[in-house]
């Protein structure tokens, strides 16, 4: 309803009166399948409910088996059974086609976990503290669900609560899916005199969603801390009043796939339904590839840091660096052929990102009536796709909008990073009223790796070999100010958000600052309006629409009033009234609605970003609230 609410021309009516009958009906482009629908009727005339009933528990029980030594046992239960109904009427013309739709559709999820923990705390003559703890977990995911549906009603009464009303009741779907994820791990954190810190972790986990013989794996862990500042050379006094190296190391583990993804899957779908003499029979069907070689993803990360005091702690914060390396990605790739899908899941590649963190937090003053706080958070982050194994790039960032089927506005390449924008560069618009963008020409390795590229001239309908880096929607750097203040009985508060040197892909534009919008009656960008390119022209995705998405937000004011109530209403003291903000102004050179747009990973499970299109809007929230202590 949103994205009609934005493309429905503005100058139609919503309401029109039928001149067959005389009533007023609502105003519609067309019956059938339209790309742009009317906002009103949509909300009005299709019936869409989804219900969720979500039950949480847990219980634990705890054992003092002797002195510094405690056993743990916690059960926990997790399940939600969910059902929405749709029903879009003959009056509908979405419905239309149809002579009306009613669908049911069930789901439900169950997840047990089962926690046993060991626990070992002991001190040593007051120098030496030891806390180890070991464990077991074991997990049990199981969901499943039912769908049937509905179409051509005689009447629209029934809704969607009568599926054997409709004259053609379609193919019901099923589904159970089940895995189970099994951990075995052990903590120990060992201080010398508060000053040297070790921690040790080890977990070996399995995951029943890997091929045989790869579902387990060890993830190991080392930290280690030195409190600099409590040694004896340390002056007392000196603008140093805290000081501490730390460093670390630790592998992690991703199990972020479908159950069943390294067996071969079998289903009873209609491309295994053939007719035998008069009788429709349905068969078993391959319908994805083994990989019993699937495994663990895994990620090894570096932090090196600094935490410091200084002024007695009136100011004090950290500085970090970090290196996070990505083997083994999970991801879906092509596969030599014949073969019974295209695609499977598998093991390729290495990620490396790294960055730097820093903040500072400050007592700007301190008097009896007057006090004010303030912290600066930096980082600056970068990541870079070492290898994808022979593949020369996957594709990802599906590019929305009439005649982008199939374009992709990212890639990932190795060298480059997650979020590269890849696409045609734009060079203007000649007298024709045609784009034109640069051309060239490649050379390419046997393993199809671009070798060599030149510029050769000016095209208008670009081709592979034209396509460049044309964009990265990562920040150079992002910044975060807070600010805490109080002054006698008022205090009030803000938080300000940045990131610089990001871009951002303009989908909304490519698709909606055309003149050609005018010809589909259909709403479009105030820019359209001095549009060069000819109103006959496709949109065409390129550097045009990638833009600099950089932007200063001011995420939260909060003011506040904090006084006593009168003695006559008991005991009530400390009573506070206050009024509360949240995105409340936005500073960005962006042409769009808002440059800090999602991330997704909806194309086989490759991640993108920074890409915006017809983005629901970000709300800005007022709270006001009272709390009162007793």
């Amino acid at each position: 309803m949103f994205q009609n609410a934005v493309t429905f021309n503005p100058t139609r009516p919503v309401m029109r009166t039928d001149s067959a009958t005389g009533q007023s009906v609502f105003f519609e482009l067309g019956a059938g399948s339209q790309s742009v629908r009317n906002p009103v009727a949509l909300a009005t005339q299709i019936q869409d409910f989804a219900r969720t009933t979500r039950t949480l528990g847990n219980v634990t029980a705890e054992l003092d088996i002797v002195p510094s030594l405690t056993g743990q046992v916690t059960v926990g239960v997790d399940r939600s059974d969910g059902t929405r109904s749709t029903f879009l009427p003959r009056a509908s013309p979405v419905g239309f086609n149809a002579g009306g739709f009613a669908r049911q559709d069930n789901k439900d999820n169950l997840a047990v976990t089962l926690q046993t923990l060991l626990t070992l705390r002991q001190l040593f003559a007051g120098v030496h503290d030891l806390d180890v703890v070991g464990g077991y977990e074991f997990n049990d995911f199981n969901n499943g669900g039912f769908a049937a549906d509905g179409r051509n009603f005689s009447s629209d009464a029934f809704s969607f609560n009568n599926l054997g009303a409709s004259g053609v009741l379609l193919q019901p779907t099923s589904y159970r899916e089940k895995s189970r994820l099994i951990s075995f791990f052990s903590r120990a954190n060992y201080s010398f005199k508060d000053r040297y810190f070790v921690t040790g972790v080890l977990r070996r986990d399995g995951s029943s969603r890997f091929g045989e013989g790869n579902k387990w794996a060890l993830f190991p862990g080392l930290s280690a801390s030195w409190r600099i500042s409590e040694e004896a050379f340390m002056p007392d006094g000196g603008p140093i009043s805290d000081l501490r190296l730390r460093a670390g190391w630790g592998r992690q583990g991703n199990q972020a796939v479908p159950p069943y993804s390294s067996l071969i899957s079998l289903g009873a779908d209609g491309g295994a339904r053939y007719v035998f003499g008069e009788t429709p029979i349905t068969g078993i069907a391959p319908l994805s590839n083994p990989n019993p070689n699937l495994k663990w993803e895994e990620t090894d990360q570096y932090n090196f840091a600094v935490d410091y005091g200084l002024m007695n702690n009136r100011f004090s914060g950290s500085v970090e660096y970090y290196i996070k390396n990505t083997s083994d990605l999970l991801l879906r790739v092509n596969v030599p052929q014949p073969a019974v899908v295209s695609r499977r899941l598998e093991n390729v590649g290495k990620v490396r990102n790294s960055g730097l963190e820093a903040s500072l937090d400050a007592q700007v003053l301190s008097r009896p009536n007057l006090s004010w706080l303030a912290g600066l958070v930096f980082s600056a982050d970068r990541n870079e796709v070492v290898h994808l194994g022979n593949i020369p790039f996957l594709s990802t960032g599906r590019v929305s909008g009439e005649g982008q089927s199939g374009q992709n506005a990212q890639r990932l390449i190795p060298g480059e990073p997650v979020g590269t924008f890849y696409g045609p560069e734009f060079v203007g618009v000649n007298d024709e009223g045609k784009q034109l963008f640069n051309e060239y020409e490649v050379e390419r390795n046997a393993q199809g790796f671009v070798t060599s590229r030149r510029l050769i001239g000016q095209t208008t309908s670009p081709g592979g070999d034209d396509f460049v880096v044309i964009g990265n929607a990562n920040p150079d750097f992002t910044l975060g100010l807070r600010s805490q203040a109080t002054w006698n009985k008022f205090d009030a508060s803000f938080l300000i958000r940045a990131e610089q040197g990001k871009d951002v892909f303009n989908n909304t534009a490519l698709v909606y600052a055309s003149r050609g919008n005018a010809k589909r009656d259909r709403n479009f960008l105030a820019s359209a309006l001095n549009d060069p390119v000819d109103q006959d022209e496709p949109a065409i995705y390129s550097s045009r629409w990638i833009e600099d998405g950089s932007f200063v937000r001011l995420q939260n004011l909060t003011v506040g009033y904090t006084f006593n109530l009168p003695r006559f209403t008991g005991q009530g003291r400390n009573v506070r009234v206050y009024l509360s903000g949240d995105n409340l102004l936005l500073f960005t050179g962006y042409d769009g609605y808002d440059p800090e747009v999602h991330t997704d990973a909806g194309l086989d499970g490759i991640l993108s970003r920074g890409i915006d299109y017809l983005t629901y809007p970000r709300a800005r929230t007022f709270t006001g609230g009272l709390r009162v202590g007793f």
